[in-house]
């Protein structure tokens, strides 16, 4: 049985931006594309699929 997962826009769950919330440092948050560690979800491409 293949492994199905989905990733769910941030504006599902977090509809403001909490006080205080945990911050990446600048340099990883540039290399990442967020500042927010609850907004970070990695990206898989899928198998065979070539990006230039």
């Amino acid at each position: 049985m293949a492994v199905k997962s989905y990733v769910v826009p941030p504006n599902q769950y977090m509809t403001f931006q909490p006080p205080n919330l945990p911050q990446f440092p600048p340099e990883q948050a540039l290399c990442i594309g967020t500042l927010w560690p609850a907004l970070y979800s990695s990206y898989r491409p899928k198998r065979g699929g070539h990006h230039t």
